[in-house]
């Protein structure tokens, strides 16, 4: 009665654990799963019924009894695993501990597929077919995962330069507090980016090396056509990613990728298999250098982007200091200046990263003119009017230093910061004489 009640409840427990399955760890992942056809993840590492996940996947072992099946059942495991990689990462970010053991287990159901076909080739038996499919059904999992490391990565990238546009933004106004808490941030978003690379490589190193121990069983002209089908998916893959990116690639750009899969099937044709392998293996090779060019292209076309904005910028700055000018001068006409040009005339310029406020400064010809010059930016400042030889000398931060000069004829001069870099930096200003 006992040993009864005990398979029962062994019986039962598959049902508990696919019923678990069944609940959506993660909308977005599931969805993109099912969209795919690929195996849902369901309960993950994070979970604290994982161990429910385990079981129910010991006991389909348990009652899978043919050699193919039990490898089959370990690709479908391996597939889990990764759907688990995605959730988690996409949940709980790159560094959660779950990604660690849902890789582990990945790596030890590629193990035991390898091992099973291993084994049932040593034995005589004719399993090329099992292995070219269990090798298809690897490499659509993981070409999802793939896909969710670079949704990440671009969302970080997105982010990168949101925060890079406003520190320049901080920069500008001198708000030191809000300068170092983005600078703090974007610090941690290129970390986060370094730590997705490297996770990355890592998990598809290891599933790539037992793609190969799998390979190795397949008959040669079995692993030739799964060769030239990997090559042809990842040239659709590139074209897919540069229509997203909005590059433009150059004509040529796929000639060698091309020339090579034209002479890998050809040879496959005649049925040189070790040939076919070799040729279609350079040719998915030779789409890294393109896969590079889009990533400059996207550079460049984001370079390009911020300049624009940053010209945009200028613009409106200079036609705010062009307006601001005109009022001034309105100001003048119906206000004359009551003071005789003799009179010293006293101006407090204040020096930042990068720039003087005021930037903009008007006397008369003939006017003694006095300019207090305060740093209050980090680091050393001076202030030199250009045509007129006076200047400061230079002032560590929150120090100040003086000039006086008699005003000579009217015309227009610059004031600037004379250390090298500051004034193509933007500081530099503006002496108008009347």
């Amino acid at each position: 009665m006992k040993i009864k009640t005990v398979i029962i409840s062994l019986l039962f427990i598959p049902g508990l654990v696919f019923a678990q399955a069944g609940l959506p760890a993660d909308l977005s992942a599931e969805a993109l799963a099912e969209a795919e056809g690929l195996p849902k993840a369901g309960l993950t590492p994070e979970s604290p019924f994982y161990f429910l996940d385990k079981l129910g996947e010991t006991l389909q072992e348990f009652f899978t009894f043919n050699p193919e099946g039990k490898a089959r059942l370990q690709i479908t495991f391996a597939a889990e695993r990764i759907a688990e990689i995605q959730i988690v990462f996409e949940k709980k970010g790159i560094e959660a501990k779950g990604i660690e053991k849902a890789q582990n287990r990945l790596l030890a159901h590629l193990a035991s597929a390898s091992a099973i076909l291993a084994e049932q080739t040593s034995k005589g038996e004719d399993i090329s077919q099992l292995a070219a499919e269990l090798n298809t059904n690897l490499g659509a999992s993981k070409d999802s995962l793939k896909n969710t490391f670079k949704e990440q990565k671009e969302a970080l990238k997105a982010e990168e330069a949101d925060l890079k546009a406003q520190l320049r933004t901080a920069y500008k106004t001198g708000n030191t507090v809000e300068e170092e808490a983005l600078a703090a941030q974007l610090g941690q978003v290129k970390a986060q980016l370094e730590l997705i690379e490297l996770k990355e490589d890592d998990i598809e190193d290891d599933i790539e090396d037992e793609e190969e121990n799998i390979e190795e069983v397949m008959a040669e002209k079995a692993e030739a056509e799964s060769k030239i089908r990997k090559a042809e998916r990842e040239k659709e893959k590139v074209l897919q990613e540069a229509q997203k990116e909005g590059v433009e690639l150059p004509a040529n750009a796929f000639s060698e990728f091309d020339a090579l899969l034209v002479q890998a099937k050809a040879v496959f044709d005649l049925e040189n298999f070790a040939d076919a392998k070799r040729l279609a293996k350079q040719a998915k090779d030779s789409l890294e250098t393109i896969e590079n060019t889009i990533e400059e292209l996207e550079d460049a076309l984001e370079a390009k982007e911020e300049a624009i904005e940053r010209l945009e910028e200028e613009k409106e700055e200079q036609e705010e200091r062009i307006k601001e000018e005109k009022e001034e001068s309105e100001e003048k006409v119906e206000q004359p200046i009551s003071q005789p040009k003799s009179e010293k005339k006293e101006f407090e310029v204040s020096g930042t990263e990068y720039g003087f406020n005021p930037s903009n400064i008007t006397v008369q010809a003939g006017q003694r003119v006095k300019i207090k010059f305060r740093n209050d930016g980090r680091i050393k400042h001076n202030l030199i009017i250009e045509g007129l030889g006076v200047g400061t000398k230079t002032i560590s931060s929150d120090d100040d230093a003086s000039i006086e000069f008699t005003a000579p004829a009217s015309g227009n001069y610059i004031f600037f910061c004379s250390i090298p870099g500051h004034r193509q930096a933007g500081m530099e200003g503006s002496l108008k004489i009347e």
